[in-house]
């Protein structure tokens, strides 16, 4: 029997947490033999008639050493989900289409597939250690701007932890499964971006099974959902961070015995209609980009080449103008660029093919920027990347703070003031705080991440860094590290801070 838990003031039951999880994406009562008045399940059975969306089932396994042979349960509504709860250890949180038996004797289940999914509900991970500081993993989200995990479970050799969906990711083969191929990359960039701040199981199934929810392994809950759209974003920047530029004025022999556009990732990218805009590297634009770079590397015509890829263009379901296609051809025809990046390719490949073409060759040319020296005034991301990197040689774990004066600093830094004032405002990445006013003012700066390896570093050896009591406020009031959690092992905001928020 599941008991409420509490959470802040509020009273939240297990299975709520699982309806929450799972988007109300299963039965609510038994097709057959429910235990509800006979009058609700009739109700409930007129409006599935009127849904044109069939609900799906989730995959239940009672124990470890049975999930381990393949052992289960397929569970249609939550009714049954509530009358098995007790007796079950691992679920999928994800929801499937159907599911059925390998061997109906020995439950040997069948159907927990990738390409059987219906919808992705929650992004989860998994810390098959003890030895880690939780507080470093709420933290790490923060200073990445990824939301507050929604729900933090505890299992025998570590943690599990959820980011749970505030809209689904629905599956379709009839789009190549292109929803399932971003929600992979988004977890993979996720579990990537978490692997620095605590030992994050990279390697483990992104929608397969994890532990049930229970009254004695939730560590935390949060009820309200991360923004499918705001992960998305998230992902396009981590992956834009990631990456280097698309292409380079230095030139390199293709390995392939072919010309490049009639290999055979040229030939899957061609027939993909379905290129969309908005897409880091991998928009409609891009697409053209790359397809007319690869012409060009081949010393194609630009005819032919034009003929092509303005038959493409006009099969794309959202087409570029006929203005915009045609500047974007020049360009890659222009003698700037003399091949394409891999990278790139691949990324492409990937959200709008089947993915079974690959890029075959070198890892492609760059076009590089002019030259800082050369233009007249630096941009002011470039500023704030000079900062970091200046704080990173002049702080330690003990002192994470540079102080002086803006105009010192500026000195420091090799930049104007005016210009540090201006980034300053700017940045979300660096943490300042002013003492004083005018040119006896003091400041203290650092940058997020920065600060809270510090924190991580220290608490490891059981001390915390000294922390202007400003910087402190500002730590505390932020939305993202309101842990206030009473479990064990505890995850709160150090005890010196508590006065501070």
């Amino acid at each position: 029997m599941s008991h409420s838990l509490f959470f802040g003031e509020k009273s939240i039951s297990v299975h709520d947490i699982q309806r929450f999880m799972t988007h109300e994406s299963l039965d609510q009562f038994k097709r057959k033999g429910s235990n509800a008045p006979i009058k609700r399940v009739e109700s409930y059975q007129q409006e599935l008639k009127k849904n044109p969306y069939k609900n799906g089932v989730v995959f239940v396994s009672p124990s470890k050493e049975a999930l381990t042979e393949g052992k289960g349960y397929i569970i249609s509504s939550y009714e049954t989900l509530r009358e098995k709860y007790g007796h079950v250890s691992h679920w999928t949180p994800n929801t499937f289409r159907g599911g059925t038996y390998y061997d109906f004797k020995r439950r040997i289940i069948k159907g927990h597939s990738r390409d059987n999914l219906k919808q992705i509900n929650v992004i989860a991970f998994d810390i098959d250690t003890k030895d880690v500081d939780l507080y470093a993993l709420y933290l790490g989200c923060e200073a990445l701007q990824l939301p507050k995990p929604n729900l933090l479970l505890e299992t025998p050799r570590g943690y599990q932890c959820f980011f749970v969906l505030s809209t689904p990711f629905y599956i379709s083969s009839q789009q190549d499964y292109k929803s399932l191929r971003i929600a992979e990359r988004i977890s993979d960039n996720v579990r990537k971006a978490l692997s620095e701040f605590a030992p994050v199981d990279r390697n483990c199934v992104p929608f397969g099974f994890y532990r049930m929810p229970t009254d004695d392994n939730i560590l935390d809950f949060h009820g309200v959902p991360a923004d499918t759209q705001a992960l998305i974003r998230w992902s396009q920047q981590y992956e834009r961070a990631e990456q280097k530029a698309l292409f380079t004025l230095v030139p390199s022999a293709s390995d392939e015995p072919q010309p490049l556009y009639r290999s055979k990732w040229y030939q899957a990218l061609i027939q993909a209609s379905g290129i969309q805009k908005g897409f880091h590297g991998a928009s409609r634009n891009n697409a053209i980009m790359t397809l007319a770079l690869a012409n060009y590397a081949s010393e194609r015509p630009l005819e032919e080449a034009y003929d092509e890829l303005d038959q493409f263009n006009s099969f794309l379901d959202a087409p570029l103008s006929r203005a915009e296609f045609e500047r974007t051809l020049k360009s890659a025809y222009s003698g700037k660029y003399k091949g394409v990046k891999r990278s790139y390719v691949e990324g492409l490949l990937e959200l709008w093919t089947d993915g079974r073409a690959t890029f075959c060759g070198r890892e492609g040319w760059y076009k590089f920027k002019k030259e800082r020296q050369d233009r007249q005034r630096s941009h002011y991301t470039e500023w704030e990347e000079d900062i970091i990197a200046h704080l990173k040689t002049a702080t330690s774990p003990e002192t994470p703070f540079m102080k002086g004066s803006l105009t010192s600093l500026a000195e420091q830094f090799n930049m104007p003031v005016s210009s540090l004032k201006e980034v300053l405002k700017r940045s979300k990445q660096l943490i300042k705080h002013s003492v004083g006013r005018g040119r006896a003012a003091v400041t203290t700066l650092t940058s997020k991440t920065i600060l809270l390896q510090s924190i991580i570093t220290l608490r490891k050896k059981g001390t915390q860094p000294w922390i202007p009591e400003e910087i402190k406020r500002q730590v505390a009031a932020s939305r993202e590290t309101q842990l206030g959690f009473t479990v064990n092992p505890p995850i709160s905001l150090p005890a010196e801070w508590a006065n501070t928020s």
